[in-house]
């Protein structure tokens, strides 16, 4: 559901949720361990208050890459 959510932000380019959504994912990850994904969540978010789209779009779809992974680590416990 935060993936769908995300991706929607991201192709309606709504820059401002889409931080917001990328923050929420950057604590919950690192509170789980998950702290590749955290840190990759936190540039996104500092791009994101920046205004810097060049290096949303540029790192978006590994960012969901990496989501994909935690949640695949997590689902085979």
């Amino acid at each position: 559901e935060k993936k769908e959510e995300i991706i929607s932000l991201y192709e309606s380019a709504n820059w401002e949720d889409y931080t917001v959504k990328v923050h929420a994912l950057k604590s919950t990850s690192l509170t789980i361990g998950a702290e590749r994904l955290s840190a990759y969540a936190k540039l996104l978010e500092h791009a994101g208050k920046k205004e810097d789209v060049k290096y949303i779009r540029k790192n978006h779809l590994e960012f969901l890459r990496m989501y994909d992974e935690v949640c695949e680590g997590i689902a085979k416990l």
